[in-house]
Parts: C-alpha cells; structure tokens; sequence
C-alpha cells in the first residue's frame, strides 16, 4: 500500500537506509539533503519504506503546491526492485497539492524529457583521457604550462568567485538562495560525502568546484571560473584532476546536465554520454 506521510510522520533512518539499498540512488533524495533544500517535504511511502518517494512540497498564501527545488537536479521513485509504477504514486498525492514542477529519474510517458550528462570514471585514467576531444586535450596542455596548482577550497570563496562570474546571469539565485546553498554545502561535508576543491595561479583562486560523492556517483554540484581560468584551462584541469585524484569511490561522474548547447558540448567533451531524465508539470 502507498502512503503519503507528511513531514513529521517520515522515519528518516528507514528513509535513507532504503535509498541507499535502491537500484537507482541519488544524494538529492537524502532525508538530510531534503531538509536543507525543502524543509517541509513530504513522502509517498509504500508498505514499510519498500519503496520511497520524496514530494518537495510549498505553501503561499494557502495554496499547496510541488516545486522542484534548487540544486537538486531529480527526485522521483526510490526502490530496491524494478518499479514502472509511477502512475500509482502520483495518483496517492492528495488532490490539493498542484503539481507545478517534479524532475524525477523514472521514465514516464507524456513527460518533458530533460538532459543528463554522465561520465564512466571507473577505468583507469589515461584509458579516459583518450576518449578526450581535442579541445580538453588543448586545454590541458596550457593548464600544464601554467603551473596551477590544486587545493581544498573553502565554500564560501567558491560561492563568492560564482557570484562575481556566472551568479550575475542566474537571476532566480537571490541571497536566500544563497543562503540554503551555503547550508547544503556545508551540510554534505559534514556528512562526509562531498569536498570543495580550488584551482590557484600564483596562490589566487580563478577556479572551484564542489563534489559530492556517494552512492557510488560524484555529482559536479556548483563550479565557478574567472575569465582568466577560462583562457588557460583551468577548469577542465580540475575536472581531470579529480577524475584521477579524488573520486574516491564513485564510478559516475554526474556533471549534471543541461539543455543550454555550449555546456552540453563541454560535458560531452571529457566523453561524458547524455542520459535522459523526466520533468512533471502541470499548469
């Protein structure tokens, strides 16, 4: 039987043991991940958390409603068997809650198909880099030539160099926004399954990026650059540098996707395959 269990009801530990025994696991679902990005989220549960289903849920002036949330790029249904039942699911959420957007990773007919990029980092790292283009390959040859070197970088100096570079395009990004940012990151570092690393010229950060890794997948969470990162390679030098120093135990390299041209030619340059995922909304 399915259940929807508003957010007190939810039992946190039985939540996250299942999504980590799930066929298909993502750390956006995480109890602690949903806390910082939704903190009223609710739950479509089946039987005793066989199977989990996370509802980003919001209010505004008595209206109920689902927003997928920022920086948590898909949720959807969380199982450790083969479920297409997502139609059963959906149709358990009360009919007063307006489903205004849900990007979800199972297949559903007659839902907006989005792209993913991944990456498999699982071989070994010059078998890889040969399946580089060449302008990765370009990129790291004049990384090389300036001597950059790479370190632990604070949050914080990650999110200001986004701020003063990309941030200034992302207008739905306000200082709230900022602020669940800031928390989540930290938040995954606690937990011990992500780390922020920077790339320095002549002991100046001009490029950062933030891991997550777990679940056997290292997501590119948030990256940031300066116009001179982007001349001498910087960030495709932190890309390969992590995918050959500091994946630890992930498998996938997660860029996140996009369905902006340029960056899905980026992403595809490392090699990375575009995967689909699922977008719900109903105006």
């Amino acid at each position: 039987m399915i259940r929807f269990l508003q957010h007190r009801e939810i039992d946190k530990a039985k939540w996250d043991q299942r999504l980590e025994t799930a066929l298909t696991s993502r750390i956006y679902a995480y109890s602690w991940y949903l806390d910082v990005v939704s903190p009223n989220w609710c739950a479509l549960i089946e039987d005793d958390y066989e199977s989990i289903f996370p509802i980003p849920i919001q209010e505004r002036i008595g209206i109920f409603y689902i927003s997928q949330p920022l920086f948590t790029q898909q949720l959807g249904l969380f199982s450790s068997e083969d479920s297409n039942n997502i139609d059963a699911f959906l149709r358990t959420i009360p009919k007063r809650i307006w489903i205004r957007s849900l990007q979800i990773h199972n297949r559903l007919e007659n839902a907006k198909i989005k792209n993913n990029f991944e990456l498999d980092i699982s071989p070994d790292i010059e078998r890889i880099r040969k399946e580089y283009s060449q302008n990765v390959k370009r990129n790291l040859k004049k990384a090389k030539e300036n001597n950059l070197e790479i370190k632990a970088c604070s949050n914080d100096l990650l999110i200001e160099l986004f701020k003063q570079n990309k941030g200034k395009e992302v207008k739905e990004l306000d200082k709230l926004a900022y602020v669940t940012l800031s928390q989540l990151l930290e938040r995954i570092q606690q937990k011990e399954k992500g780390e922020c690393l920077g790339v320095y010229k002549e002991e100046k950060l001009i490029s950062a990026a933030f891991f997550s890794n777990c679940l056997g997948r290292s997501v590119y969470l948030l990256s940031a650059s300066n116009s001179s990162a982007r001349e001498i390679g910087a960030n495709h030098f932190l890309i390969d540098n992590y995918i050959a120093k500091y994946k630890k135990d992930s498998l996938i390299l997660d860029f996140e996707g996009t369905m902006i041209p340029t960056l899905a030619r980026f992403y595809a340059s490392f090699g990375a395959e575009k995967r689909h995922y699922f977008l719900i909304n109903k105006k």
